[in-house]
This record gives C-alpha cells, structure tokens and sequence, in this order.
C-alpha cells in the first residue's frame, strides 16, 4: 500500500532541473529544438546563471507555445526570479494545455502560495491527491500517525507534499489544521519537547540557520501552548522577510504568554518591526525576499531596483524596502539619495525602529552630527536593546563633545551587552571608555560595532 501511494503521488512531484551533466548530453543530442533550450534553462540555473535561465526558458516557450515543459520551464523561472505576471501567464497557458496534468497542478500550488491565494493552493494540491485511487486516498488522509511517519521517511517527495500544505494553511492562518494535519502525519508527536530542543540548537554552535528555523516551526506546530518558542520563531520568520508569517506567530505568543512584560514586547515587535497596523501584501513578501536574494546573491542592482519598486507600489508603508533602495544609491556612491531613501523609508512607517537605524548611521558617516544624534535617540527610544544604535550614539554625542552623555550611552550598551551576549561582542568600545575615564577625551572617536545580538532584529 505505501509503495503505491508514494508512486502515485511522487509523479505529482516535480524536481526543478535535472542535473547539469545529464542536461547537457541531451542538448547534445537535441541540437537547437525548443527541447534543447529547455535542457541549457536547466543547466544555466543549475550552473547559477539564473537571467540567463529565464532568457532560455522564454525562447523554448516562444520556439514552442504549446510545449507543456517549455511553458513550465519559463513559469519556473519567471516565478524564480520574481517576474510574477510572466509567471502565471506560463503556467495559465500550461493548465491550459494539459488540465489534468498533476506536475502543473503542483507549480500552480506553489505559485498559488507565493502569491497568497491559499484556496487555491490547497485545491491543486487537493485536486492532485483526488487522482489517486481511492484506498490510497483513504490510506494517505486516515492511517495511524506511525505509519504515516513511516510513509514519509521512505518518500522525500511526499513528505514536500505534506509540508506544503501545513505552510499554506500555517499563513492562511488556520493553525490548529495545520497542527492537525502535523500529528496525523506523524510530523510531530505528542509528549516531545520541541521547544527544549529548539532552543539547544539555538544556542549551540553546530547548528546551521536552517536546523534552527525546523526546530522552532516543530516547536510551533508540535507544542500549541510553548509561547516564548512560538514567538522566537516569528521572530527567525521576520528576519527571513517572512512578515505574514511572522506576524502570525510573533502575535500568537504574545496572546500566550502569561507575562506582562513578554506581551509588552511582543506588541513592540509588532509595533516597531513587522509594520504595526500596516500588514504587508504576500506577494509584496514574496517579492522582497526574492529581489533581496538578485541583489545580495547575484549582483543584480538593475533586476532588485525594479523588484523594490514594485513592491512600494504594492505596499508602501513597508518600511525594508527603504532601506534596500538606499543601500542601492550607496553602492552608486550618491549618498544623498540614501539618505532621502531612508528619509522617505520613515515617512512610510515612523515607527520602523531599523529605517531609524540606518538612517542614524548613515548620518553618522556623513558626520552629520546633530542629525545623527536626532535619529539614534530615536532608534533607541523604539528599542531600547539596539546595542549598534547605542554606540552609535554615544560617538554622535562625543563628537558634539557632550561627554556625559556618551559615557551614559556606552554604560548603559556596556551592561546589556555583558548580560546578553558576553564581553567580547563590546570590547573595543569597553577599551575605548576605559582609556576615556582614565585620560579624558582625546582626538579619536569612539567605535561603533553593529552587533547582531538578538534573533528577530538582525537583517536590512
């Protein structure tokens, strides 16, 4: 029975590209068919020449417009690289061309996701599941926990499969299906401490970001009443750019925790982080975190601008894009368009505690002194953790030669620092305020490291 259900549904299964050597023998033999352009699509991403992946997939979709792998290769990669229109116009011409083909019910499901249609994700996927005969249907929906662990051990694919469809109805909001979904499938299972085990991978040292991110949804999923791992997720979650997500779950374990003082923070996360009252479209998050991956992993300034861009026109009030396009202007070297990025950054969200925080060191470089200090005071004032924005601070204040004030600021990162981190992610602004109040001020001024300290408030 396991062995024809993970037949049957594995077909629906698809994985992206093939391997780069087999795709290159079969261009060999294929020559330039529309075939052929499909293989060298494959082989550039696999390669990571991602543009010219897309450029290849939309020449075998224009080569041949009713090629099912063609117009699945340019949905791929459109969606890939964030061209969402392009995306769903492929794959609307690919259901069209086969309506009952599962490995194209699969890509709508997950695009579906991408872009926030949940109902339809889980109907492809529903629709997928309802090909099957039916004992395997009833096997996959109605086996014991144990067997259906079982199952997904022996099919990567399948387990996929499952997964899909606790992270859609996780972001539809439907937590106690996807939690159901999670122990029927043997995910996770009653009487384990996830949470425990979450944090042991947090603060161990051979634990990969991605091992912390599954130990936390575990925790998430498995235990419904862990507040502090519920919130430590949505924090690794806002992070990512996952801010829907993130939101969800930062918000549930404030609703949880039994502490006043944890619900005030989770309100200020909420507040100061994940936008407050200005929830961000899902395909404005999807777009940030691809146009973020063009710019940081491949170079593409031209190809992130345009993604930034189209996701303020979608949302304006995020506030991490901001931030983005000013990071942009500086690798141009105009820093006045950086500065009037984040300016325009904190117009959309006053509250944005990290768009405060750039723009503060950025004034800072320009050694726009009282600026910069306006700006700190502020950042602080959000959050007053911000170790980075304390000494950034501290020197904005020591070069107006207000002392006092940068001996305060210091002090009072110093202490936060030795409490949650340890000497050594301060030391050389502990040197500098040592020699400070030994000697007096000198010509220097102080360092300012930048920390990343605490989950949650690290990227952008």
């Amino acid at each position: 029975m396991a062995g024809r259900i993970i037949a049957a549904i594995v077909v629906a299964l698809v994985a992206l590209w093939a391997s780069t050597s087999v795709a290159q023998r079969r261009v060999a033999a294929l020559g330039d068919s529309p075939a052929a352009l499909v293989e060298r699509a494959r082989a550039a991403y696999n390669q990571g020449r991602y543009q010219d992946a897309l450029e290849t997939a939309r020449r075998a979709a224009e080569a041949a417009p009713r090629s099912l792998p063609a117009q699945l290769a340019r949905g791929g990669m459109a969606e890939f690289m964030g061209e969402f229109d392009e995306a769903s116009q492929a794959y609307a011409q690919a259901q069209g061309l086969a309506p009952d083909d599962n490995t194209t019910r699969y890509r709508l499901a997950l695009f579906s996701t991408r872009v926030g249609d949940y109902d339809r994700a889980l109907r492809e996927l529903d629709a997928i599941l309802a090909t099957q005969p039916r004992t395997a249907q009833l096997f996959f929906r109605f086996a014991p926990p144990f067997l259906q662990k079982s199952l997904l051990q022996q099919s990567p694919a399948l387990e996929q499969f499952v997964q899909l469809q606790i992270d859609i109805m996780m972001e539809k909001g439907d937590l106690a299906g996807a939690r159901r979904l999670a122990r029927g499938h043997g995910i996770v299972e009653s009487g384990r401490d996830y949470c425990t085990e979450a944090n042991a991978k947090k603060r161990g040292k051979g634990s990969s970001d991605d091992d912390v991110f599954k130990a936390f949804r575990l925790a998430a999923l498995g235990q419904p009443d862990s507040a502090d791992c519920i919130w430590w997720y949505g924090q690794w979650l806002t992070d990512e750019g996952y801010m829907r997500l993130g939101r969800l779950m930062v918000e549930e374990g404030t609703r949880l925790t039994p502490v006043p003082a944890n619900k005030e923070s989770g309100h200020r996360f909420v507040r100061i982080r994940l936008g407050g009252e200005r929830p961000v479209a899902k395909r404005a998050e999807s777009l940030f975190m691809i146009a973020k991956q063009r710019y940081l992993r491949d170079g593409d300034a031209d190809g992130a601008a345009r993604l930034f861009d189209e996701i303020l026109g979608l949302s304006p009030a995020f506030a991490r894009p901001y931030s983005y396009k000013a990071r942009l202007a500086l690798d141009d070297g105009d820093r006045e368009a950086a500065l009037r990025w984040l300016q325009r950054g904190i117009e959309a969200d006053s509250e944005s505690w990290r768009t405060w925080h750039n723009l503060g060191r950025l004034l800072l470089e320009a050694e726009r002194w009282e600026d910069a200090g306006r700006a700190l005071a502020r950042t602080v004032e959000l959050f007053p953790e911000d170790l980075g924005g304390r000494f950034a601070l501290a020197r904005a204040l020591y070069a107006r030669s207000d002392f006092e004030g940068y001996r305060t600021q210091t002090e009072l990162a110093l202490r936060f620092a030795r409490a949650c981190c340890g000497p050594d992610v301060a030391k050389t602004p502990a040197d500098f305020l040592t020699k400070f109040q030994r000697w007096g001020p000198g010509a220097a001024l102080p360092p300012t490291p930048d920390p990343r300290t605490i989950l949650g408030w690290n990227q952008d």
